[in-house]
Parts: structure tokens; sequence; C-alpha cells
């Protein structure tokens, strides 16, 4: 008997996967401080007043950031301002993963950067360095101690304020 038979029944018994709590940006929490504004080059920028306005956004101490909850979740959020990017802060266990992905709205438009509280990328931080249309970044906790994380959403237009997206926060 052909063992590919008897592995298609058990793989259809298998239990679907939890559906992800779906919540809107503006029912999380601000957290208690946003991450140092990190130092990449705004793939979003340009010349004129516009641009000026978003390098004046972009210029702050640090970005103020919203609370994801435990357990995976997707979130619907807009653009808030002319910066163009919004933050979020993540607690991940030690040994933990967690991967954010853009998974609604004008993708190709949009990347996810991973950074620490100081803005800059640290061990486990995997970011997408070329661009695939696929805006998403990972953290996989290499210490024993939980790390707070931050997911940036940022845009790759100047003219993106209140464009519509879904965050896909995904724990593993």
């Amino acid at each position: 008997m052909n063992p590919l038979f008897l592995t298609v029944p058990l793989l259809a018994l298998q239990a679907p996967p939890a559906p992800l709590l779906e919540m809107a940006a503006k029912d999380l929490a601000p957290a208690t401080r946003g991450p140092m504004v990190p130092h990449i080059h705004d793939l979003g920028g340009e010349g004129g007043p516009m641009g000026q306005a978003r390098r004046g956004a972009r210029s702050g101490p640090s970005i103020p950031a919203l609370q994801l909850p435990a357990g995976s979740s997707r979130v619907k959020d807009k653009i808030p301002n002319i910066s163009g990017w919004r933050a979020y802060a993540i607690e991940v266990p030690g040994g933990g993963t967690v991967k954010a992905h853009v998974v609604e709205g004008r993708k190709g438009w949009f990347r996810v950067l991973g950074v620490n509280a100081w803005g800059r990328e640290e061990a486990g931080l995997l970011q997408n360095r070329i661009p695939t249309g696929e805006p998403q970044a990972t953290y996989k906790n290499p210490t024993s101690e939980t790390r707070t994380i931050y997911f940036i959403v940022d845009t790759l237009d100047i003219n993106m304020v209140g464009e519509a997206y879904t965050l896909e926060v995904t724990r593993g």
C-alpha cells in the first residue's frame, strides 16, 4: 500500500489554525515609550516643501508606539500623519519568536522595520533588505529574558497619510 494514502486522511483531520484576534489600532493602548528614530534612508523622502515637512516629522527623538497584546493578532490601522510611519511595541519572551507582516493594503508601498528601543538592529532581528513586495520583519529572542522589540510600518511614498493597512503579528 502506498504510504501517501495513509498521510492524506491524517492531514485532513488536523484542526484548522485558530483565527487571529482582530482589532483596530484605535483600541490599542499607547506603549510606555517608543523606539528612538532609526538612522535609515527615507525611501519616501523627496525635495520640496512636502519632503521638508516629512523630514521634520521624522526628526523627533522617538516614535510614539502602540502596545501590541500578548498572542497573535491582526491590527487594522492607517498611516497617522506626514511622518509616514507607525511603531508597535511587543514583548517577546526568552527564546520566543514574532513576525510582523503587512498583509492587506498597498503592500508594495510599505516596509516593516524591526528595531530595539534605541532604533537599532540587534541580534535576532531579521529585515527584508531586498524589496520583494512583502513588507515583513521577524525577531527571535536569543536571550532567556523578555525583550521589548518595536516594529515600524514605514511608507515608501510621501502621499500616504490615511493609507489603510493590516498588520499581522504572529508569535511562534
